[in-house]
């Protein structure tokens, strides 16, 4: 079913215009600088990423740790040598990239509803992580907070159109009956 996604709230803007696209073309360069870190912190001793500022704010010690790959989790449930076990900012790029392919499609209800489960994976990965990095790694990672913030203004709209979307299917089927 085609589901028009108008809304009233503050977050039309976003959703139909640039600002989802401009959301996910931001998590790309910041997942892609952050692969280029995790690569540079692997094959150059004493490297300094741009985001390392502070002993307690080093992105390139929190991109080398064990939770940077598998989210922490994947090398010990499919094995470290395992292809699912991956850097996270490949799964942040793959990501960003099937959000941008979505926000190009026509806004049928299954776009709409993938898009707001994305967005809710999104956001459930996000508080591990930031969990994760306040927590038990006890750093501040710039690279990180950024996605965080990223992936929390592209999970507004999508939430929205998803809520708007869903009264509207709603609306529509009441009709029918």
């Amino acid at each position: 079913a085609v589901v028009s996604t108008q809304s009233t709230g503050i977050t039309n803007n976003l959703s139909m215009g640039v600002g989802v696209k401009l959301g996910c073309i931001a998590g790309l360069l910041i997942s892609v600088y952050a692969l280029w870190v995790e690569h540079q912190v692997k094959t150059r001793s004493n490297y300094l990423a741009l985001c390392d500022l502070h002993q307690y704010a080093s992105c390139s010690r929190v991109l080398s740790s064990k939770y940077a790959k598998g989210f922490g989790v994947l090398g010990a449930i499919f094995g470290d040598n395992s292809v699912v076990n991956q850097p996270n900012c490949l799964y942040g790029i793959m990501f960003y990239l099937i959000y941008l392919t979505l926000d190009t499609i026509q806004q049928r209800l299954m776009v709409i509803q993938l898009k707001f489960t994305l967005s809710a994976s999104s956001l459930v990965m996000s508080i591990y992580l930031a969990y994760i990095l306040a927590f038990v790694l006890v750093d501040l990672c710039l690279v990180c907070l950024a996605t965080y913030v990223v992936n929390i203004a592209l999970a507004v709209p999508a939430f929205e159109n998803y809520y708007d979307a869903m009264r509207k299917f709603a609306a529509e089927s009441e009709k029918k009956e």
